[in-house]
């Protein structure tokens, strides 16, 4: 057993460690284990790999969470496996566990699961992003080792939502896993993997809440029992402000559904983004005449209530809230979807402190940390089962999404957090059969009944929560389909300006949804731009990829949101880029639409939401993660002029570049701008804004690499440049130390090109500036995905010397077709 606390007083931790090992002494009810430690991994299906007696000592040693996947989805081979492997591991389970009842649990295996133990097949599951569990107390072996298998298969299914998706599907063990004992009796946790309690307040105010509690208890022992089902309810210092109980009498072999009393609370703490105050329900089982503890249950409990409305957006406890935040994928740098607890934590925290208050848990359910700190730190939600861009016709692909509904609701029924229960998104991005009008329309009517199966579900499940299908931007044929009618919210995922259009008909498309749907309750659940952290440019256009159109895309959608009542909320797609394997763009293999990097670095657009969402100033520099940056220094005084901007909550902002003074700018938009004359080597930035006599700042060191105009000056001496030829992009490459610059039209003393021009991606989303493939060989695409086409000369006007010159190219385009991508993007995402 491993035990890592920090602490700073000594007494306090000894106290706290004596606390710890008595109360686990005296715990009667269910014991959780993890065995994420020493399992065997075998990459490749296998004969009777299942068996007890099977060798696996070639096998690799692994400790889960585990994805096979986390490299070879992001090397240069096109696609990746997609296959079935083996898990093995050795467990020794105690005889103190003979009278109990032993359950196998798993937070989430990509994508089929058949599980087996000594050798028997206790059960299979579908679907790689809701948890799990088997009962195998009937094939276990006490005091003696017991063999854990799983064959986890990964390979495409088209009976297993999502079909495709522009995300990877990382396949393996990805989550943690879970060895649970209960007594004969117990709380029923077969029913969808879930607590089996359930808890709702179906009357909440600022004066008193009402609190109903159901819960699912099952009697496995071969008597009749008389039990007491107690219910605590503790405040947010865990005392006890409530305590009731019910006498029940469970016949042998049986099942029972026990609901509360009505439950009330006078004055009650409110749960909202701004005091996410959590109470907790503690539910236990006990022996009438012993009091002995036979299972709890532990549940959080936040009371709060809210509404959405068409015209004037939603409401929590009575008050206006825009809910703004991010979506999540949950993938990591080389890691994969395999990640530990504490990296779902860092996740949530980041959109907290940015002041985010929304959180899209997109395109399926993840792992349970993630709604735990939504809960705690008042992130409100939507979850979504991964039915993404179409469906199977299949009475099995129907199962399974009624079946992932359920899962996804009764496994987070208790969590705060959790406003909207969501499914199908964009599901007529890719209708199979548009080619065939009859067929189509066939295809079109299953999708909506679908659609409304498990709509139908779900409120079942659940009628306190709304409901959602996101749509990407096909007004029309989503609502010709009625999958605009049949939810309780509508969702947009827009990207005018980046995928086709312009800036201003994202203005317009709301006011469409406003002018056509005028009683739907409406979110944007998706809308960003592709923005690679070392890109730059001061000249940025659709597809470039750089920092400042990406800027200039969210300062854009941000104003349009906050500008419009109606508009309920909005999720930045994403909080972090993430994988998709089939993609090019300037990071190939990523998905670079994230507010934050793979490794969770900030980028600008990060700074802009933290500028308009918290209450407390914020004086934040631009353009932070340029270190090293490079331009062309002016004769006459060897500076660059470049723009430098400033995020801020303030009304006004000094800058200054070592130490002088720039000038006091207004903010407006929270934005302010500078012309600032960088020199050569170190420039110390420094933003200050005062705000009712206390001072807040913000500072950035940049190592400016000047490359003169004249090459043969005097005062500044030439040494080296790196020219992106055909490109208006600035590339800093952090790993060789270095920054290429745009290219320049040659002219007398200086340097450039002479003739052609600048080679342009031709694509249905219309002519990019730069290649949007992956370049074989190399990690800095960018450098190689343009190029000046037809160039007659390069002319450079170097004073005597030895030099080393290096020449980089790709082939962009050859005789054969143009590279396709291997990932569609579809016919529009407008």
């Amino acid at each position: 057993m491993k035990i890592t606390i920090k602490y700073k007083n000594l007494h306090l931790l000894i106290l706290f460690i004596g606390i710890l090992f008595n109360a686990m002494a005296q715990q009667h009810n269910r014991v959780k284990q993890s065995i994420n430690e020493d399992w065997k991994y075998f990459r490749d299906t296998i004969e009777q790999a299942h068996s007890e007696d099977f060798n696996d000592s070639s096998w690799q040693t692994i400790t889960l969470p585990h994805t096979w996947n986390k490299l070879d989805a992001i090397d240069e081979v096109k696609g990746y496996d997609r296959k079935v492997c083996w898990y093995r591991k050795t467990v020794y389970i105690s005889k103190e566990n003979a009278k109990k009842h032993s359950y196998l649990f798993f937070e989430g295996v990509n994508q089929i699961a058949d599980v087996y133990v000594n050798g028997q097949y206790v059960g299979r599951h579908q679907g790689g992003y809701t948890q799990f569990n088997f009962e195998i107390t009937s094939v276990i072996k006490y005091n003696q080792k017991n063999i854990i298998a799983l064959k986890v298969d990964n390979r495409h299914n088209a009976d297993i939502p999502p079909l495709s998706a522009d995300f990877t599907f990382w396949g393996g063990i990805y989550r943690d896993v879970y060895l649970v004992h209960t007594y004969d009796l117990h709380f029923d946790n077969s029913h969808y993997a879930s607590s089996g309690v359930y808890i709702t307040t179906p009357d909440v105010s600022k004066e008193k809440a009402t609190i109903k509690i159901r819960s699912s208890i099952t009697n496995e022992a071969a008597t009749k029992n008389k039990v007491n089902i107690c219910y605590t309810i503790n405040n947010n210092f865990g005392e006890p402000i409530f305590t009731t109980n019910k006498k029940i009498a469970i016949d042998k072999q049986a099942s029972e559904q026990i609901v509360s009393d009505d439950i009330e609370i006078k004055a009650p703490n409110l749960w909202s983004p701004q005091n996410p105050y959590l109470y907790t329900v503690s539910t236990q089982i006990k022996d009438i005449e012993t009091g002995e503890i036979w299972d709890e249950v532990i549940q959080p409990l936040g009371l709060r209530w809210f509404e959405f409305k068409a015209e004037e957006g939603f409401f929590i406890n009575g008050e206006h809230l825009k809910l703004i935040g991010t979506n999540r994928h949950q993938d990591y740098l080389k890691m994969g979807n395999a990640l530990p607890d504490e990296m779902h934590i860092r996740d949530v925290k980041l959109v907290k402190e940015m002041g985010g208050n929304f959180l899209r848990i997109s395109h399926y359910p993840q792992d349970p940390t993630v709604l735990e700190m939504c809960d705690k730190l008042g992130i409100l939600t939507s979850i979504e089962i991964p039915i993404v861009d179409k469906i199977t016709e299949s009475q099995a692909f129907t199962d399974n999404c009624i079946h992932m509904a359920k899962e996804m609701v009764y496994q987070n029924f208790n969590h705060p957090s959790v406003i909207i229960w969501a499914y199908m998104n964009e599901v007529l991005l890719r209708p199979p059969f548009k080619q065939d009008e009859q067929r189509h329309a066939v295809y079109v009517k299953n999708v909506t009944a679908l659609a409304q199966q498990i709509e139908d579900t779900i409120r079942k499940a659940d009628p306190s929560r709304y409901t959602m299908i996101p749509n990407h931007g096909a007004f029309d044929r989503y609502n010709d389909a009625k999958l605009t009618q049949i939810p309780m919210v509508v969702g947009w995922n827009l990207y005018q300006g980046w995928y086709g259009g312009e800036f201003p008909d994202f203005d317009k498309y709301l006011d469409k949804h406003k002018a056509e749907l005028p009683t739907k309750p409406m979110i944007v659940t998706e809308y960003g731009a592709d923005v690679h952290s070392r890109l730059h440019s001061f000249e940025p256009e659709r597809f470039d990829y750089t920092v400042e159109y990406g800027n200039r895309y969210h300062e854009h959608y941000l104003k349009a949101i906050m500008e419009r009542p109606f508009v309920a909320g909005a999720t930045i797609w994403n909080l972090a880029d993430f994988y998709s394997a089939g993609r090019g763009n300037a990071r190939p293999t990523v998905n670079c639409k994230g507010i934050v990097g793979l490794d969770r670095e900030l980028k600008d657009n990060y700074l802009l939401y933290k500028a308009l969402l918290h209450q407390n100033p914020v004086v934040e520099l631009a353009q932070k993660e340029w270190k090293i940056r490079g331009g062309i220094g002016a004769e006459t005084s060897n500076q660059c002029t470049q723009a430098v901007y400033v995020y801020s909550n303030t009304n006004k902002v000094e800058l200054f570049l070592n130490g002088q003074s720039m000038g006091v700018q207004a903010v407006k938009d929270y934005k302010a701008a500078w012309s600032v004359p960088f020199v050569n080597g170190e420039n110390i930035l420094e933003a200050v804004s005062m705000v009712d006599g206390k001072t807040y700042s913000d500072k950035n060191i940049i190592d400016f690499r000047m490359t003169p105009d004249n090459l043969k000056s005097k005062t500044l001496p030439f040494t080296e440049v790196n020219i992106l030829l055909g490109s208006k992009r600035y590339f800093e490459d952090k790993l060789l130390d270095l920054v290429w610059i745009p290219e320049q039209a040659y002219h007398q003393g200086s340097w450039g090109y002479i003739g052609g021009s600048s080679y342009r991606s031709k694509t249905k989303y219309g002519s990019f500036p730069c290649a949007d493939m992956d370049i074989k060989g190399t990690d800095t695409d960018p450098v190689f995905q343009s190029q000046r086409v037809g160039l007659t000369a390069f002319k450079m006007d170097v004073p005597d010397g030895r030099y080393t010159l290096s020449l980089l190219w790709a082939e962009l385009v050859s005789d054969r077709e143009h590279e396709k991508l291997a990932y569609n993007l579809g016919d529009e995402k407008i």
